[in-house]
């Protein structure tokens, strides 16, 4: 598929090469797929599809036109043809810089697993078939009567992604990925619960694999009989993956370049001001092995590196591509990602690291320093929470109400909100002491103060 996807870039540049296009660029992605689903408990399909698509941008005279197609038998010339005149009847942008060129490749990690590359059907069954079971025994554990996974799917993704330009440069690399999702549902005296469990790593990492299928397991049963608690303020514990889930939709979408430059982050003016609590460090890191983000150049072929952007509370740098670079008078940090080949790159995070310099506890010592908090492991709507100034909310589906250093009771039906500036800065408690993957993020528990709670 990479020798497709470069003859087709070539022949599409030789096209363009007559019809008075300045510069081009390619990008293109290609894989297998293999996916097998399950509802209740059986089995139910069996897939292994190719994909490719390719993004194909030009510009004239600063007109950017770009389209998309997975379509890898078209006409060289009917591309051309076709995006030549959507940039012919498109504005001008005073700002192009042009297309980044002189690629390269920065740092590197393991982003291919052979075990993943060459697994057969037969073995995927038989891994979900494990996976299930350790599932179960972990409801069992907890007293259920019936733990079943009402609907899942696992894939494997074997493939690359390849950038070229017009100017005779071209970069490719190749990735595997696992991504398992399922929910399931247990039993116990005659009331019933569920619990969602998501696995996406590189690699298929087989002693993460089981502990999350056994606590996906327990805490199917863990938050049977879950209740509202009364409104009002309380100590909040997040664990690492409800920690990332809020740092997704509040905090990492405001350290893009394209965001400050557009007036929709908090961090504008802020290169070198406390925006944190002194206890944080965050980094943008590609050299992870096995990370969901690392990458040794991105979309734009500009290699990539490991940056600090957040030192003991002080912000010290934001991400950039390319053209948001180039309008600040910068170099690109290596952040250029794309949504779909066919989209124009913005800055993105590889890997979004966030680590302690302070105090660190295990989250059973900050249940313990608790007098009247919640402990949440589950929640719906946090993906409503805004970048533009931090502000954070939340239902609760999964949690715990904590008392005097004791797990009381499941809560569930109560939402939480606040300010992710504020939970990370002035309220934050402590921090667990090794961060934890959820796809791209790498994060801790947080232990955080008087936090609104809206209940009953």
């Amino acid at each position: 598929m990479r020798e497709i996807m470069i003859g087709l870039s070539e022949k599409i540049f030789k096209s363009l090469d007559s019809r008075g296009v300045d510069e081009a660029e390619f990008y293109g992605v290609w894989g297998k797929r293999i996916s097998i689903t399950v509802s209740n408990d059986k089995f139910k399909t069996i897939s292994v599809r190719d994909v490719g698509e390719y993004g194909l941008r030009i510009a004239i005279n600063k007109k950017i036109a770009g389209i998309g197609s997975s379509d890898l038998t078209i006409d060289p010339e009917a591309v051309a043809d076709r995006i030549v005149k959507i940039a012919k009847s498109s504005p001008s942008d005073p700002d192009w810089p042009g297309f980044a060129h002189n690629y390269s490749r920065g740092v590197m990690a393991s982003i291919y697993d052979n075990k993943l590359a060459n697994m057969q059907i037969d073995e995927l069954i038989e891994i979900f078939s494990q996976v299930i079971d350790y599932t179960k025994e972990g409801g069992k554990r907890e007293g259920a009567e019936e733990t079943i996974i009402t609907r899942g799917t696992i894939s494997v993704f074997v493939g690359g992604l390849y950038v070229a330009n017009s100017y005779g440069e071209n970069l490719y690399d190749e990735h595997t990925s696992v991504l398992l999702d399922y929910m399931v549902k247990s039993r116990k005296e005659g009331e019933e619960s569920s619990y969602y469990l998501i696995y996406a790593r590189r690699n298929l990492d087989e002693e993460i694999l089981r502990r999350d299928a056994y606590r996906a397991g327990e805490y199917s049963v863990k938050f049977i009989r879950a209740k509202p608690i009364e409104s009002g303020e309380y100590t909040l514990i997040l664990d690492p993956y409800m920690t990332a889930e809020f740092l997704m939709s509040a905090l990492i979408p405001a350290f893009s370049a394209l965001n400050i430059q557009q007036k929709r982050s908090p961090l504008a003016d802020k290169i070198g001001k406390k925006i944190l609590s002194e206890d944080i460090i965050i980094r943008d890191d590609p050299s992870i092995d096995w990370g969901f983000g690392s990458r040794s150049f991105d979309d734009e072929g500009i290699p990539t590196r490991n940056k600090v952007l957040v030192d003991k509370g002080v912000l010290t740098e934001i991400l950039y591509d390319h053209y948001t670079a180039s309008k600040d008078n910068r170099v690109s940090t290596g952040n250029g990602f794309r949504r779909s080949p066919s989209s124009p790159p913005q800055p993105s995070p590889t890997n979004f690291v966030v680590l302690s310099s302070g105090n660190t506890m295990s989250i059973e010592d900050m249940v313990k320093e608790t007098k009247k908090g919640v402990l949440v492991h589950g929640l719906i709507g946090q993906w409503m929470s805004n970048y533009v100034n931090g502000s954070t909310q939340g239902t609760i589906t999964h949690g715990f109400y904590i008392e005097n250093g004791e797990i009381k009771h499941p809560v569930k039906g109560v939402v939480i909100g606040g300010n992710i500036y504020d939970w990370l800065g002035k309220d934050l408690i402590a921090m667990g002491k090794e961060p934890i993957q959820y796809l791209d993020v790498y994060t801790p528990e947080i232990m955080v103060s008087k936090t609104r709670i809206a209940g009953k």
